[in-house]
C-alpha cells in the first residue's frame, strides 16, 4: 500500500487532477468511512470536491484508479 496520510494536504503530482491538492480524512464516526477531498489550493480554498469510500484499502484503490502520485506537504 502507498504512503497515505490522514488529515494532511498533498499536491497531486500526476494522474487525474494533477496540480490540485488532496486530503484524506477518517470520517468513521460520522459516515463509517473515509472522505477524499480535493482542492484548488493548498490552503483548501477554491473549488473543492469530495468522495466517500468505505475503507483505507478503498482509498488506496481510488488513488490507483486516478493514477495519483501525491507529494505530501508535511514532508
Amino acid at each position: 500500500m502507498r504512503d497515505l496520510r490522514l488529515g494532511t494536504v498533498g499536491r497531486i503530482a500526476s494522474g487525474i487532477d494533477a496540480g490540485r491538492f488532496v486530503e484524506v480524512l477518517d470520517d468513521f464516526e460520522s459516515s463509517g468511512g473515509f472522505l477524499i477531498l480535493t482542492y484548488d489550493n493548498a490552503d483548501r480554498s477554491g473549488d473543492a470536491y469530495d468522495s466517500w469510500v468505505e475503507s483505507i484499502i478503498d482509498v488506496d484503490l481510488y488513488f490507483d484508479e486516478a493514477g495519483w502520485e501525491v507529494l505530501w506537504l508535511d514532508s
